[in-house]
């Protein structure tokens, strides 16, 4: 019958049936426990019903009344209950930490000076009452939790419990990383370095070289067991009967042993316990004895690699002892050698047995066995061990236990005291005249439990001072354990252990209370409360982790110890409890005061919120009374029947659009949008105003119209005609007695009485941003009550950004709109279409003017486009013009095809057209169609009264103006030339309206700006090079640009137009009919397409109207939505910045990049700079980087242009050699300066028109209120800026560019508005890769820095602004990087200051010591509050002035004076 498999759990016994209900906790059976320990002490019974009500077993008091230190226990008791989250949290954190700093160690290490690191940390405790603190927020469960955490993180990291608390007390929150700002901060070097080694040690496993680790983690334990047990009851299984009468016995008295038994137990180890001998071989011999109890069966089963190693080794060493190595005297029955064989066989065919492994273990224990066996014959104890023992006859074996003789009924247990294998007693007689009492007193009068800790007969199993001999081998090598007898003569044996760790700490144990019967049994016994010490610690668990439970050794204890371990661990769970409510109560006093101040600021913050609540008044216009309704109509009732209004009516009804007058009026009654189509010369932009201003005043209608013009000039020319137009005098605009008025930059000419105005798109952009409506509210376009965008399809952002709201009505005017595409946009708004009113005009290409002037050019020309082959290098000279006119190296060449053209045209011609380079502007070919024009051909001199040329932009209208002025025809009083561009003052662009004398010619050398808008009445003739110049995002370089591109047809046909409005008229193309009808696009591309989205964000964003959820949502909204990608990616390159929060919030910085005309990298590194104080050199920069490069290489002479550039290489950086090269330029002598340039391979018009962007941005900086500069500045500013003679040099204000001869914060700025276009250098295989994608990436042979190593510059990262991929990745212009201004100016950076590291954006690491960390984690914090101060405008403290002056000399290493 197969032998039935034993329960592990009994059944529970029950008398009679029984239902589930809810346990009751009775509190007379809890006190009956207490009353039961009748022997126990007063203070263990006390204990005990703390215990008891501490862990909810008596849930109500006896007599019912309220205890408030029970409650409050409770409390406590429940958040010690629930703190195996916030365990877990402390506990992972250290282990984190640890991982952090060994990664930190391989992280290119950050110095600062220790001067400046001191400075820094005074000053941010000088000013750091209150600064930057905000009160909790958080519910006081939430927040105790987390203080929970920060305080058992801090104490597993080391710092003392003083500290910490000092800590969490001092700071406003209750976060971890508050709290290591303010250890950082106020702990001493040392401290901090106790701190680092503190984690190490906490994580780190013991190991023999760890011995500072021992010295830390080890505490010192209690020397009196009492302590362990003093708070648990006595387990039934080990405690002695319950003796109620007194022992008659001392303690200390000497007991009564035959001289034969003593010398006995002097001599001889005990047989029941043969791991007491000192000697190590005769612990390892017991182990090995200790295998023969087991069952043959069950060796080699259930045993792991390691376990089986062992066995085999311990197996072997037996097998050995008893045959080559057995000393005199010792037998061995071949039974139990062969025994041991077979085990030893049946281990190696164990599945984890590993042969190898093994052997290697049994070596290492033979070496180990005979070391420990010299050891003692050293120390003398060798006869006792060898020694026969004594009471075993002779000739009886001692038998393992498998093979003693069984009895077929077991005996009852007959003891004699003279039979030494009874058990462990020693007590010889006079254990049989009295037995052992339960409790002594002690010499000290202290009463000591005596308990009977006995092991098993015939034990051979592990005992607890084995256990604790291996823990403490394993924890560290050199260790050594000590015992000693603490008894003296007294029966009830007492003992104490003491471990010597390696560097001299020890942790001493002692029983004070508690006594066993023999002295083997209290060595026994102190051996088990030091080993439970020593793996479950009692402390709270937040300085040290709860015990895991994965120690499982003491199972194999005998029973009588396991009882014992279960008591101490349910003392140390007691003891623990006790201590966590103790750390809880304590943290409950440190966050309460924190909670106070967080109620108090949310109150007074709620208050003051509801104070401020205020109505918004609903805006609408407001209704006209009767009698104002009346005054309005009587008054332009008046202006009608003047003079002066009658005149001009005359002429305006000749205007084509004067017979749509009503259908435009009735058209907008009943629809919000129009849109307008009317062609060239039909009166659009001077009428539709004026048409919408009469209808409204003479209903004695109030209204508030706006005209949007994309140029200067042209809402200045259309509000001084309209002006005249309604009967005003001249220069009437703007006035009290005008209806009419306008607003540009820096001019506004508007009245109250104002109700036509004119303004530039920039204005109406600007309208929208701020509060400038009723009551600082909304925007100035909710109280206009007719909007209308002229030139729509130049200016569609506008067009997209100005609101519909149901008070406006808009209509949309373009002479070359697409108007069924917007009214579709428009849901399907009404489209009107008007012709126009223009004469002839005969039109001429390239071919016609090279046929009509016999211009021709050869082979060598500057203007032949063989020139730049290959084979035509270094044929000759080299002209700048052309250089310079020839577009950058990077675009990619034109294809050009030869050009078959009509019979008509001679062979000179088609050789001329195919040899031009349509890249070039053809100066000679302009001058020369001028001559014939006005002196050779008598049949179109007619044509040349007022001549316009359109030229691409300033520095080409700068060049042929020179060229004229030179020119012996055309420098005389017979010609008026005027430049016409928009920097030109508004005085100087209203001079091209005047009609010059008789006999005298005009000519006019334009940007596109008279392209549309404005018209100069007497031009008939229009000589159009082409192209125009346009700010495009370089797809190539990320970057926007001014490029210099072809015209679109509507273009083209819009500069012919301007030459037939009052006679027929005449036109030059610089470019061939076939371009102009296969490679030109129909419309100039949108805006919204063109320019960066990033500049279109930034303008969404500083709108005060609601336009969509988002900016991806408002652009996909555009009539030419741009891709979602696109967007995305610009919105992140803006976060990146700063200008916009991750929540698409506009930061103030974000604000001022909208107002500057550049890359918003560029703008950034402008705005810092004009902060550090380095504006001169940063205006340069940013020009050049806009512009075209100042440095030209000609064809056959490259290696002559780059030893001029190396020659003005500044610091290894492409940025500071573009400056020293300007600032070269500029220090040059005008009278040679062309010299100078063609000697240096310098472009004097790029150098020219570098210095007219610098200027540029320079104004643009004031506008926005940035910069703040005298009037005197401002005008010679403007002088320079909008005269019409050469360039004039503005020097930057001395205040804003004080610190110019600093690089190191000029790259500090540089660095801070480039990034992240940063490359990180490799110094192990010199490669540079770029930090946003690791792409790896090359010096451009423009650079300085070609053909150089990275790795010889001394830093770890470059700047770069431009990277191109053409035949590998290349960077344009790069320049080194300070590894600690990109710490304290750059991305989001991340101070780990128990990590000893920073990290930028998880993409840049540094290594940091701990003061340095702290101190430049607080600097970074005071430099971003500064620039956003100043991004505000607002001025600084008297401490921020402080923060500043130290910023400025860490980012330009400057040395702190003492």
């Amino acid at each position: 019958m197969a032998k039935k498999k034993k329960s592990q759990l009994k059944p529970v016994v029950r008398g009679f049936a029984t239902t589930s209900v809810p346990k009751k906790v009775v509190v007379e059976e809890a006190m009956a426990e207490v009353d039961s320990l009748a022997g126990s002490t007063e203070e263990e019974k006390s204990t005990v019903e703390d215990v008891l009500s501490t862990n909810g077993a008596v849930t109500q008091a006896v007599n019912d009344e309220f205890d408030p230190e029970k409650v409050e226990e409770q409390s406590l008791q429940n958040l010690v209950d629930k703190q195996e989250k916030i365990e877990k949290e402390i506990s992972s954190a250290p282990q984190a930490i640890e991982i952090d700093r060994r990664f930190s160690k391989t992280l290119p290490r950050l110095e600062l000076d220790f001067t400046l690191v001191s400075r820094i940390i005074s000053l941010a405790l000088e000013f750091c009452n209150g600064e930057g603190k905000r009160p909790l927020e958080e519910p006081e469960d939430k927040a105790i939790g987390k203080l929970g955490v920060t305080y058992g993180v801090l104490r597993r990291l080391g710092f003392t419990e003083e500290r910490v608390e000092e800590c969490l007390r001092a700071i406003t929150g209750v976060e971890l990383d508050e709290a290591y700002d303010w250890l950082y901060f106020h702990c001493s070097e040392e401290e901090l370095e106790d701190q680092t080694h503190g984690a190490a040690e906490a994580t780190e496993p013991r190991t023999p070289r760890t011995a500072r680790g021992l010295s830390t983690r080890i505490p010192q334990t209690p020397r009196t067991p009492s302590q362990f047990l003093a708070h648990t009851p006595l387990s039934p299984a080990v405690a002695a009967p319950t003796v109620t009468t007194p022992s008659r016995l001392d303690a200390s008295a000497r007991p009564f042993v035959p001289t034969r038994n003593l010398l006995h137990n002097e001599c001889t180890p005990n047989k029941d316990d043969e791991h007491h001998l000192d000697s190590e071989h005769a612990i390892m011999k017991a182990r090995i004895l200790g295998n023969l109890d087991q069952d043959s069966s069950d060796s080699g089963n259930d045993l792991d690699s390691d376990e089986t190693s062992l066995e085999y080794a311990h197996l072997k060493l037996k097998i050995a002892d008893l045959t080559a190595n057995r000393r005199v005297g010792d037998t061995a029955d071949s039974s139990n050698l062969q025994d041991l064989r077979v085990r030893l066989e049946k281990v190696k065919k164990n599945y984890f047995f590993n042969e190898r492994d093994a052997e290697a273990r049994y070596l290492v224990e033979r070496r180990k066995a005979d070391a420990v066996a010299l050891k003692a014959r050293l120390q003398g104890l060798s006869g006792a061990a060898d020694s026969p023992r004594v009471g075993h006859p002779k000739g009886i074996k001692k038998r393992p236990p498998n093979l003693l003789p069984q009895a077929s009924v077991p005996p009852v247990a007959v003891i004699d005291i003279f039979d030494e294998e009874v058990g462990e007693s020693s007590g010889g007689l006079f254990e049989a005249l009295e037995e052992m009492p339960t409790t002594v007193t002690s010499d000290r009068g202290t009463t000591v439990t005596v308990r009977d800790m006995a092991l098993p007969k015939h034990w051979s199993g592990r005992t607890p001072k084995t256990l604790l001999t291996e823990t403490v081998s394993k924890a560290d090598k050199y260790a050594a354990i000590t015992y000693t007898p603490l008894s003296g003569d007294s029966r009830a044996k007492r003992a104490a252990v003491s471990i010597r760790w390696d560097g001299r700490k020890t942790d001493d144990f002692s029983m004070d209370d508690v006594a066993c019967h023999t002295e083997a049994q209290a060595e026994q016994y102190i051996a088990t409360i030091a080993l439970h010490e020593l793996t479950f610690p009692s402390r709270d668990t937040f300085t040290a982790a709860a015990p895991s439970g994965g120690q499982t050794f003491f199972r194999l204890l005998p029973a009588v110890f396991r009882d014992l371990w279960d008591e101490l661990e349910t003392t140390r769970r007691s003891k623990t409890d006790a201590l966590n409510r103790a750390v809880w109560a304590k943290l409950r006093s440190i966050i309460e005061p924190k909670l106070e101040v967080a109620v108090k600021s949310n109150g007074k913050s709620s208050k003051q919120s509801s104070e401020i609540k205020t109505s918004l008044v609903s805006r609408s216009p407001a209704q006209a009374n009767d009698l104002l309704s009346e005054q309005i109509a009587a008054g332009f009732r008046a202006r009608q029947a003047s003079p002066a209004y009658q005149e001009m009516l005359t002429h305006r009804s000749l205007l084509p659009i004067a017979h749509y007058r009503n259908e435009i009026i009735q058209t907008l009654e009943g629809s919000q949008v129009l849109v307008l189509s009317g062609e060239t010369g039909c009166g659009k932009s001077t009428q539709v105003p004026t048409f919408i201003l009469e209808d409204q005043l003479s209903r004695g209608k109030p209204c508030k119209i706006y005209c949007t013009e994309p140029r200067r000039i042209s809402a200045i020319s259309l509000a001084q005609r309209v002006s005249r137009e309604l009967g005003d005098s001249p220069n009437a605009v703007g006035t009290l007695a005008s209806l009419v008025g306008y607003s540009i930059r820096l001019e506004s000419n508007t009245s109250r009485n104002t109700r036509l105005t004119f303004v530039t798109n920039g204005i109406a952009l600007r309208m929208l941003e701020g509060g400038s409506g009723q009551d600082g509210h909304g925007t100035a376009f909710d109280e206009i009550t007719h909007i209308i965008i002229d030139e729509v399809l130049s200016r569609l952002t506008v067009m997209h950004l100005i609101p519909c709201s149901c008070y406006n009505r808009v209509i949309l005017m373009s002479a070359t709109v697409d108007a069924e595409k917007i009214s579709e946009f428009f849901g399907n708004c009404p489209t009107l279409h008007v012709p126009g009113r223009t004469f002839p005009v005969d039109v001429n290409y390239l071919e016609d003017a090279i046929q009509y002037t016999q211009w021709e050019i050869k082979e060598n020309s500057p203007y032949a486009r063989r020139l730049h082959d290959k084979f035509y290098r270094g044929k000759g000279d080299w002209s700048e013009d052309i250089v310079a006119s020839a577009g950058d190296d990077d675009d990619e060449e034109a294809v050009h095809k030869n050009v078959k053209l009509e019979k008509r045209y001679s062979p000179k011609t088609a050789a001329t057209i195919n040899l031009f380079d349509e890249r070039l502007v053809p100066y000679e070919l302009i001058v020369r169609l001028l001559e014939v024009l006005c002196f050779e051909d008598t049949q179109f001199r007619a044509y040349s009264t007022a001549i316009l040329i359109f030229m691409p932009g300033m520095g080409e209208i700068r060049r042929l103006n020179d060229i004229l002025m030179e020119h012996p025809s055309f420098r005389d009083d017979s010609f008026r030339i005027y430049p016409l561009h928009s920097t030109l003052s508004s005085e100087d662009q209203g001079a091209v309206f005047d009609i010059p004398p008789p006999n005298v010619r005009k000519i006019v050398i334009a940007t596109n700006i008279a392209e549309t808008g404005i018209t100069i009445p007497d031009i008939t003739c229009v000589i159009d090079s082409g192209k125009h110049r346009e700010m495009r995002f370089d797809e190539k370089r990320q970057i926007s640009r001014l490029v210099e591109t072809f015209v679109a047809r509507s273009n083209a046909a819009q500069r012919r137009g301007r030459a037939g409005r009052v006679q027929r008229g005449l036109c030059f193309h610089l470019f061939t009919k076939l371009r102009h009808d296969t490679q030109f696009a129909e419309h100039p591309l949108p805006e919204m397409m063109r320019l960066s989205l990033s500049d279109l964000a930034l303008r969404i964003k500083i709108m005060k109207v609601k336009l969509g959820t988002s900016i991806e949502d408002v652009l996909s909204r555009a009539l030419d939505p741009p891709v979602s990608i696109n967007v995305q990616r610009a919105i992140a390159m803006l976060v990146e910045v700063g200008a916009l929060t991750a929540s698409e919030e506009i930061t103030p910085m974000g604000r001022l990049l909208s107002k500057l005309p550049t890359d918003v990298h560029l703008g950034k590194f402008l705005l810092i700079a004009t902060l550090f104080r380095c504006l001169d050199p940063a205006l340069t920069i940013a020009a050049v980087l806009n512009a075209k490069s100042p440095f030209v290489t000609p064809f056959g002479h490259e290696q002559e242009a780059d030893r001029a550039k190396i020659a003005f290489r500044t610091d290894n950086s492409d940025f500071l050699t573009l400056h020293n090269a300007f600032a070269s330029w500029r220090r040059a002598n005008p009278a040679t300066i062309r010299q100078f340039c063609r000697t240096n391979y310098l472009s004097h018009q790029n150098l020219q028109q570098i210095e007219e962007l610098r200027q540029q941005f320079l104004g643009y900086l004031i506008d926005s209120g940035f910069i703040h500069v005298d009037k005197a500045f401002i005008r010679e500013l403007s002088r320079a800026r909008y005269g019409r003679h050469r360039t004039r040099f503005v020097m930057v204000p001395t205040e804003l560019d004080s610190n110019a001869g600093n690089l190191a914060l000029l790259n500090a700025a540089l660095t801070a508005g480039l990034y992240p276009k940063i490359l990180s250098i490799d110094h192990s295989n010199g490669q540079m890769r770029t930090i946003t994608n690791s792409q790896q990436a090359s010096f451009h042979p423009s650079s300085v820095n070609f053909s150089r190593r990275p790795t010889d510059f001394g830093v770890n990262h470059l700047a770069y602004f431009t990277l191109m991929h053409s035949k590998k990745l290349y960077a344009w212009e790069t320049g080194p990087v300070d590894d600690l201004a990109m710490l304290l100016l750059c991305g989001e950076a991340d101070f780990k200051l128990v990590s000893n590291a920073a990290f930028i954006d998880r993409k840049i690491r540094f290594q940091l010591a701990p003061k340095c960390n702290i101190a430049l984690k607080s600097l970074r914090m005071h430099i971003t509050s500064l620039l956003a101060q100043q991004f505000r405008s607002k001025p600084l403290i008297e401490s921020q002035v402080l923060w500043s002056e130290i910023a400025s000399s860490v980012l330009g290493k400057e040395k702190l004076l003492d």
